[in-house]
């Protein structure tokens, strides 16, 4: 079953005693949870008939006790074992055990990232319980999403305007869930979001700013960098959402300068890529920017975003700080 079919399958009010979601598409399995939270506690009844584990911080007896549980003002329990690869073997083979004979009144959820699923483990929860994998989404899947997304708040998303969205955003889907609900808001009482709309509302900010970073990298213009990044935290950008935004625009840079090497047209390229329609209208200033960064340049600045990225995750110095040093190695190509 693919993640379409069980949301479907959950809207039409049919839910199963056992699951076990997995891959690295984090935004869509907390859609699919979030779905059966809905389909399955009634409001009001959380504390009591909704537990969420984990499994690093939990065992198979304190999940067991809790999917045995007698629900309380309602028919059915629900509980969401989180980082279940993360219980001992043996604990995770005695929720294996019953999932082979599971309380009809309990939906146990069991969630983990991309796993062996050929293990003896996982093939035995295969047949218990309604296996499904969350793979990414394929980019020239997303505008389609999008449009699904938008669907949700009683909008049309145009093709131009899903297409421009991505090309902008990226492909966090979490992140693109959330302007699209922006872009719900901001229109108001219309019923299509244009491509209009959405250059209102991110284009003059996002795919400016990514772009001005980037020349300015390549014309190793660190105050031009500094000013740009100035611009994007002005416009609500967050620190983490830039780097992600530039390793996105690193990565097409290094494809076009790869397919340029094997004398590929410019349609070529457009086709081979296939990020649709937003990126084809800024190609050429992509093309321009592949042309002004080397591979070195482009390979340094992955280490260089790398190591910004993990420091904004996982340490003490302030965002910007690590922000600044970010922009001064890309631009000198020195350590700050």
């Amino acid at each position: 079953m693919n993640p379409e079919q069980l949301i479907q399958q959950i809207d039409r009010g049919r839910t199963e005693a056992v699951y076990f979601f997995s891959g690295d598409e984090a935004y869509r399995k907390e859609e699919a949870v979030d779905t059966l939270v809905a389909r399955v506690v009634e409001p009001g009844t959380e504390a009591f008939c909704m537990d969420v584990l984990r499994g690093d911080e939990s065992d198979a007896a304190a999940i067991l006790t809790a999917a045995s549980l007698v629900p309380m003002m309602t028919d059915r329990r629900l509980v969401v074992v989180r980082d279940f690869h993360k219980l001992p073997q043996k604990d995770r083979e005695a929720v294996a055990d019953y999932a082979e004979r599971p309380v009809p009144s309990t939906v146990l959820v069991l969630e983990a990232p991309r796993v062996n699923l050929k293990t003896r483990l996982y093939e035995r929860l295969a047949k218990s319980a309604v296996s499904v994998v969350f793979y990414p989404l394929f980019p020239e899947r997303i505008p389609a999403w999008l449009q699904q997304q938008a669907k949700r708040y009683g909008k049309r998303l145009t093709p131009e305007a899903a297409h421009q969205m991505q090309a902008i955003v990226g492909t966090d889907l979490g992140e693109l869930a959330g302007e699209v609900e922006k872009l719900a808001v901001f229109v108001g009482g219309r019923d299509t979001i244009a491509a209009g709309d959405v250059e209102s509302t991110l284009g003059p900010v996002r795919a400016g700013t990514v772009f001005d970073i980037a020349e300015a990298v390549g014309e190793k213009d660190l105050v031009r960098a500094l000013v740009a990044y100035e611009r994007a935290i002005d416009g609500g950008d967050a620190p983490q959402a830039i780097v992600a935004l530039f390793v996105r625009h690193l990565v097409i840079l290094w494809k076009i300068r790869f397919l340029k090497k094997d004398r590929r047209t410019d349609d070529d390229i457009k086709k081979k890529l296939r990020l649709g329609w937003g990126f084809n209208r800024f190609y050429n200033r992509y093309a321009a920017q592949s042309r002004l960064l080397t591979g070195r340049d482009l390979l340094s600045g992955f280490e260089a975003l790398y190591e910004a990225d993990t420091a904004l995750k996982s340490s003490a110095l302030p965002a910007e700080l690590v922000m600044r040093r970010l922009l001064y190695t890309l631009c000198t190509g020195h350590a700050a």
